[in-house]
């Protein structure tokens, strides 16, 4: 039975709630797991799989105080490359200490090694960096690390009628494969109990302004709201407003089943978030988290779809963003998950 590190990034829970169905198929192809992350993706992972080992990996812990992404990533930048070499260190270790055959890393850059298979998880190929000559060198910097891996796996369909769209296009000597859509979720029919379900996810402090600015504007319209504040260290229930249910974190078949009851989703615009939106077939506000190009850009492409309703954090309006999203078909029901997802995990084992 090969043991396999599964390495989700701890920026947000996207990364941790995507490698859900990967860890599934993973057990039902007979593999034996070790989990490696940090802060809130760890505490959510424990949460789904609390009978699977852990380890705690170096926390990349990326925050976006302002809207600038230059001076948020700008400042932050060489904790993160320390942050990478320590869990490049780290990685050697558990493989001669931990007996760990193969590697799975969502995007976690440094969790690649000569000795073992290594899979990196990612849908951003191409950085949608605004300035050309930093595009240039993070590209660069992206794909250099990308092809330290054996594989890549792309979250999603082929083809530019994709979700992630030019995010997702691979580039030459690459080697890769498509997963299709990957969500914990699938479609249930229940009885619709809330207008309106808000699921707040993303690096802090945006995450906390945003919970903020929904309580305030949602306890003036009469919707029922569930706020989902995404926050699975804790579990706690609170009711900020008459009309606002609020609890800290929801697992998966509990998530499921309340954005079932929930007309209308709001969250951010990240790429995890859409997946479980088109795996449930909702209709949604999206409002990504100010200053993360790759979520403007994914926002902007749904709304110019026609399937999404999309509004900027500094100039929201719930009361007419959610009449525009109602107006929105929403992602269409009965779309196909993960059809990759079983031959590549079974590629994959054979190779350890």
């Amino acid at each position: 039975m090969p043991r396999i590190l599964v390495a989700p990034l701890d920026w947000g829970l996207g990364h941790a709630t995507r490698c859900v169905p990967i860890i599934r198929e993973l057990q039902r192809q007979g593999a034996e797991l070790l989990i490696g992350t940090s802060g809130r993706a760890a505490a959510y992972l424990q949460a789904e799989f609390p009978a699977l080992d852990t380890v705690s990996l170096p926390a990349y812990d990326v925050q976006y105080p302002t809207g600038n992404m230059y001076w948020n990533i700008g400042w932050q930048a060489p904790g993160l490359a320390r942050a990478i070499w320590q869990e490049h260190r780290q990685l050697q270790g558990l493989i001669s200490g931990r007996g760990v055959q193969a590697v799975i890393s969502d995007n976690r850059f440094g969790c690649y090694s000569q000795q073992v298979p290594c899979v990196f998880i990612s849908h951003q190929l191409n950085l949608p960096i605004p300035a050309a000559p930093l595009r240039r060198v993070a590209n660069g910097l992206n794909r250099w690390f990308i092809r330290q891996y054996t594989e890549c796996w792309i979250p999603g369909r082929a083809g530019e009628d994709g979700i992630a769209g030019s995010l997702a296009r691979a580039f030459p000597e690459m080697r890769f494969r498509h997963l299709g859509l990957l969500s914990r979720l699938s479609p249930l029919e229940l009885p619709l109990e809330y207008e309106v379900l808000a699921l707040l996810s993303g690096p802090e402090p945006q995450r906390t302004y945003l919970e903020a600015a929904l309580i305030e504007q949602l306890r003036g319209l009469p919707l029922r709201v569930l706020l989902i504040q995404g926050k699975p260290e804790s579990l706690q229930h609170s009711q900020p407003a008459q009309n606002i249910e609020a609890i800290s974190f929801l697992a998966g078949s509990a998530l499921q089943m309340a954005m079932a009851t929930a007309r209308i989703i709001i969250c951010r615009s990240g790429y995890s978030s859409l997946m479980d939106l088109a795996a449930m077939g909702k209709k949604a506000l999206l409002i990504p988290t100010p200053g993360q190009a790759e979520q403007e850009y994914l926002a902007h492409r749904l709304h110019q779809q026609g399937l999404c309703a999309s509004q900027k954090q500094s100039a929201l309006c719930l009361e007419r963003g959610l009449k525009q999203a109602a107006d929105y078909p929403g992602f269409p029901q009965g779309m196909v998950l993960g059809e990759g997802l079983e031959e590549a995990v079974s590629d994959f084992l054979a190779m350890v």
